[in-house]
């Protein structure tokens, strides 16, 4: 494709990133995949001001619409689904709308009768044990749209949801993974606290697995310090299930930390970090760690194992506390091991997660739609999606 040759910038909508600056695993993911495109492409992003503090304009070269809440809270997501729709649908001035969210799906079908449409499989929120039987059975019936009336180009963060799924879409999944911004001259933040056992995510529920870490700990007799950063606020009845396990320990519990550079401070000074969550897409805030070269123990979900092999992290049966406490053993007994494997994990992440290369996937999916304005069906092959790349 001639696409760098361009005298103009095409226009690329962006709906399901509902706040930046980003504090959550989706919005990062497109911020940093945008931090390297939008020199080529003119990027509006739509959000809610539930999710950003910001006012609508253009920061850092990205124009963001940011609309209001809705006077219903439980509808706010979509009014801002539906709202975002309507002003692309009226402008008519984008290029290609690209959506992130399997419970967006109902608006494709909508965007497809004007504009190509990328759309990203990015999660499964039906596995959360947080959500209501109805709200559930909605993310399945989402799901199961998402696939059955498919955007022009579909991406999946997860390979083996892209291999589960492939059968049952008439479109190519392109496997397109996160990835880390490597920023070589970021000013590293000074805290106090080191050498501590870390979990950190965006919402602390029950199927990040938090609860089987502290019960880990607490049977080792676990006397060091113990942080876990993150939102409890979304689940209060598994937040006191947290304080009641937790009460041996020698804990602090954070509230999320939307500051970038400080949550990558407590990430460096940790001396090991523990990821054992049930259910994933694919984890930011497993890469960000392995970027912090902290040793890493996680739980041994297919999305996980994914990502790293047995040399670069240690893994353990998902939710067995038992299992979990041997490998925390091995982990604080054995430091020299931890930071080879940490090491390991950190290489891995420079080859096959940087963003900088990532990046150059959507801009081929986008300049794909806009030159051919044709869909990315199953038995078709100009776009290998994550394996073109490493052959590369």
């Amino acid at each position: 494709m001639t696409n760098k040759n361009r005298n103009y910038k095409p226009k690329i909508g962006v709906i399901g990133l509902k706040g930046f600056p980003a504090f959550g695993g989706s919005a990062r993911a497109g911020e940093n995949m945008m931090f390297y495109l939008k020199d080529e492409f003119h990027f509006v992003v739509f959000n809610t001001n539930t999710h950003t503090s910001r006012k609508t304009g253009t920061y850092n070269g990205i124009e963001q619409i940011v609309y209001p809440k809705f006077f219903i809270g439980a509808l706010n997501t979509f009014y801002y689904y539906l709202r975002s729709t309507l002003h692309c649908l009226w402008d008519g001035s984008f290029d290609v709308i690209h959506v992130f969210h399997v419970d967006a799906a109902f608006i494709i079908p909508l965007l497809r009768l004007r504009y190509r449409v990328v759309s990203g499989h990015r999660a499964r929120p039906q596995f959360a044990a947080k959500w209501s039987w109805l709200v559930r059975q909605y993310f399945r019936f989402m799901e199961w749209l998402f696939f059955k009336m498919p955007a022009d180009v579909i991406t999946s963060v997860s390979r083996p949801v892209a291999e589960l799924f492939q059968t049952r879409t008439k479109r190519k999944i392109l496997f397109i993974p996160n990835g880390i911004v490597f920023d070589e001259k970021s000013e590293i933040l000074q805290i106090e606290e080191k050498d501590y056992v870390l979990f950190a995510s965006g919402r602390i529920i029950a199927s990040k697995g938090v609860h089987l870490m502290l019960e880990a700990l607490v049977k080792i007799g676990y006397t060091g310090r113990v942080l876990i950063i993150g939102n409890r606020s979304h689940s209060p009845e598994y937040a006191k299930e947290l304080d009641e396990i937790s009460k041996s320990l020698n804990i602090r519990f954070i509230d999320l930390i939307k500051d970038k550079q400080l949550l990558m401070a407590y990430l460096k000074n940790a001396g090991l970090f523990v990821f054992p969550s049930y259910h994933e897409g694919m984890s930011n805030m497993l890469l960000e760690a392995a970027s912090a070269r902290v040793p890493l123990i996680c739980s041994d979900i297919p999305e996980n194992k994914q990502v790293f092999n047995d040399d670069e992290t240690f893994f353990f049966e998902t939710g067995n506390s038992t299992d979990l406490a041997k490998k925390i053993e091995q982990v604080l007994s054995n430091r020299p091991l931890a930071v080879e494997v940490a090491q390991k994990a950190y290489e891995r992440l420079k080859r096959e997660y940087n963003w900088k290369i990532l990046a150059e996937q959507y801009s081929k999916i986008y300049w794909r739609l806009i030159e051919t304005k044709k869909p990315l069906n199953s038995g078709d092959s100009e776009i290998q999606g994550n394996d073109e790349y490493k052959a590369g």
